[in-house]
């Protein structure tokens, strides 16, 4: 079961790419889906002038590009067009996500962080993430009972 929010997505996601058959195609979604099936058209060259659609009219990052992408592919496919995932990674020209590296705070950071702090309880936190590489939500849920002083 889904969220409001993401429904509200895919029919967002669903709704550009209908707009899009509407504008290159001037068909229906329906007419599309048809003609992939008796393979007067080729869905995935249908979904690679979608990907190349998208890249040029929209500000779109690439992430947000491939996820419309494939929220169509799962569309057709939920319709019975096959569509097979080699196929598709071979022919459908999708942007690399590059996903940078976090990088750690240095030790002057941390230091920092810790004079501006004056809660003592808030500066303890603070070298508590910091020593251990504990997430902030790991550290919150520390009781004392779990400690073994």
């Amino acid at each position: 079961m889904m969220g409001m929010s993401t429904a509200q997505e895919y029919k967002l996601r669903l709704n550009t790419f209908e707009a899009f058959i509407q504008n290159t195609y001037r068909i229906s979604i329906d007419t599309l889906i048809e003609q992939i099936k008796q393979d007067s058209k080729d869905a995935y060259e249908v979904l690679n002038q979608y990907g190349g659609y998208q890249k040029a009219n929209h500000n779109i990052t690439n992430l947000t590009l491939k996820q419309r992408v494939v929220t169509v592919k799962n569309f057709l496919e939920y319709y019975d067009v096959d569509i097979s995932p080699r196929k598709f990674k071979l022919k459908v020209k999708l942007p690399k996500i590059v996903r940078r590296n976090k990088e750690a705070l240095s030790k002057e950071d941390i230091v920092d962080i810790l004079n501006t702090c004056s809660d003592i309880r808030l500066k303890t936190y603070i070298m508590l993430l910091a020593a251990t590489g504990m997430r902030a939500v790991e550290a919150l849920s520390v009781r004392i009972k779990d400690l073994d002083l």
